[in-house]
């Protein structure tokens, strides 16, 4: 669904009543407001009415209540960069956004249980700022995207990060949430102030923070999120597989480790092009600019950029001699596969002198890719992936978008949907099983390579049992052959999934109406609670599938 002529307005009483609850400055109805804010790398798009930035719960009630009476959709975002998924974007056209990025209180640190209590606005940026500035001996858990996301917004889609910490719904406890009545409730609470709202997840009763989470049943204004102790020791290691034949012993490998809780982070096992699509653009290289690289492209970019076929990112942590114990471990289970690196915070330094001395001077550059084995634009990666794995957020991974972009990408700033990239993210979650993973990617890959793109894929280990097989599509949005590709490519990607009867672990715009297709029951059940919370059909209708 592409922009149609003619932008939605509310009319002048109900911009007149948002201006009056919020403030003049915080509501926007301006073309060009509504034009930004209507923006996504994905190809399908819808147009708000108007946007507004409230600054507390009363605010987002105040909101609520007003869109109710006019019977306007609301769509609630946290600081609008979901990309690939669905940023800021309604279903349909004529709805207000609500972006709550004004609402970025760090309310309480609690250094003694480990954890925080925050609002929607709070990025990873400013929380890791906020710890690290105060001397609170505590990490926060990020994502590899924009350190400018939502801490809670990322948790309540159910999002994973890289520490122990990773799973990021799960280290929610206690939240604030406004109803579509305007009603504030801190669920999992018996009484205002209780001293386990932030520490006992469960509460008491039925359990339903699960219901706030990827749906449009409320509007969170608060919440507790666990952090992690900073432990006396941390490495983080890279392991490289040149011979894809190893694969299913590795994934096997990693299995055990995994469910031995020897490995407790959220592996990241990346392709080739995952790398390149991070390292590189298209335009940079003396490749055809249309269509998939060929293998013979793909062999001379790897040799180019000393990248490997399959590679993993994760840590280790704890005391001096549970890391040391921690590495004979992994050693032992992978080096028969591929080569194991590990980086310690001693060595970052080190190794962060080493490239910048690099970059400066051409024989030291020489000299330690032939030494290292690698090349300088990877080897630069190692230290943002070492901090990445601490709590450190960074925008260098978010490079990935701008692969098929056709202009340099920007070195700061990095905002896909501003500058018109074409991103698509697939996420669907597998058992953790080679009998699963491996005919399930090269049936998508055959669909990729059949639609002109590059197969990207990221596996990000859930639980010791399921994994994410996460795919993007990059494309050229400038290009329309392109664009309508990468529509039908990620229909037949979804097709695919059923058929194997997999299903999303987190689900874009496009996919919402679908979601439910071979499950009627549940639709029916989301559309009963749906009606007792929101018998109007304020909220985000049809988010998630939930509608009346």
């Amino acid at each position: 669904m592409e922009t149609r002529p003619g932008t939605p307005r509310i009319d002048d009483e109900v911009a007149n009543e948002l201006r009056a609850a919020l403030g003049s400055a915080n509501v926007c109805t301006s073309a060009d407001d509504l034009d930004r804010y209507s923006r996504c790398t994905i190809p399908w798009q819808s147009l708000c009415a108007a946007v507004v930035f409230p600054a507390s719960a009363e605010d987002v009630a105040a909101v609520v209540r007003i869109a109710a009476r006019h019977r306007i959709p609301v769509w609630p975002s946290s600081t609008g960069r979901n990309w690939g998924y669905g940023t800021t974007l309604a279903i349909d056209d004529g709805a207000i956004v609500m972006i709550l990025e004004r609402m970025n209180r760090i309310l309480e640190v609690n250094e003694e249980l480990a954890y925080a209590v925050i609002e929607p606005g709070v990025t990873y940026t400013q929380l890791n700022a906020h710890l690290r500035s105060k001397g609170h001996k505590l990490w926060i858990d990020c994502t590899d995207g924009s350190g400018q996301g939502s801490v809670i917004g990322n948790a309540l889609e159910r999002g994973i990060g890289e520490t122990p910490y990773g799973d990021h719904f799960g280290n929610l406890c206690g939240l604030e949430v406004i109803l579509a009545d305007g009603e504030r409730v801190q669920l999992g609470s018996t009484t205002q102030g209780l001293k386990t709202w932030h520490t006992h997840k469960w509460g008491v009763g039925p359990y339903v923070e699960g219901l706030f989470t990827q749906s449009n049943l409320g509007i969170v204004t608060q919440a507790g999120i666990w952090l992690m102790p900073q432990p006396e020791s941390h490495n983080s290691f890279v392991f490289e597989v040149s011979d894809e034949r190893h694969l299913p012993k590795v994934v096997d490998a990693f299995r055990r480790l995994a469910l031995t809780a020897i490995v407790n982070t959220k592996l990241h096992m990346i392709n080739d092009f995952v790398s390149m699509a991070i390292l590189t653009q298209r335009i940079s290289e003396q490749v055809a600019q249309h269509g998939p690289l060929t293998d013979a492209d793909l062999a001379a970019l790897r040799r180019k950029y000393c990248i490997v076929p399959w590679s993993c990112a994760g840590g280790i942590y704890g005391t001096r001699g549970q890391v040391k114990l921690q590495r004979s471990l992994l050693r032992e289970a992978l080096s028969p596969y591929g080569r194991l690196i590990f980086i310690s915070d001693a060595l970052l330094p080190y190794l962060q002198r080493l490239i910048d001395w690099s970059w400066k001077s051409p024989l030291v550059r020489r000299l330690i890719e032939l030494g290292a084995r690698t090349s300088l634009p990877m080897l630069d990666s190692a230290p943002y992936v070492h901090k990445i794995l601490q709590g450190i957020p960074t925008e260098y991974f978010v490079k990935h978008a701008y692969y098929r972009y056709r202009r340099p990408r920007p070195q700061e700033g990095v905002q896909p949907a501003r500058d018109r990239c074409g991103l698509i993210w697939f996420a669907p979650i597998l058992p953790f099983s080679n009998t699963h993973i491996w005919p399930f990617l090269d049936a998508c890959k055959l669909r990729f390579a059949a639609h002109g793109f590059d197969f990207y894929v990221a596996m990000l280990l859930m639980n010791p049992r399921s994994i994410i097989c996460l795919m993007a599509i990059i494309y050229d949005r400038e290009d329309a052959d392109e664009t309508a590709h990468s529509v039908q490519l990620y229909e037949e990607l979804l097709a695919i999934m059923r058929e194997r009867q997999f299903q999303q672990y987190r689900a874009g715009l496009q996919s919402w109406g679908e979601l439910f297709k071979d499950a009627p029951e549940m639709q029916r059940l989301n559309a009963k609670i749906k009606a007792a919370l929101d018998p109007d059909n304020i909220l985000a209708p049809g988010r998630y599938g939930v509608d009346l």
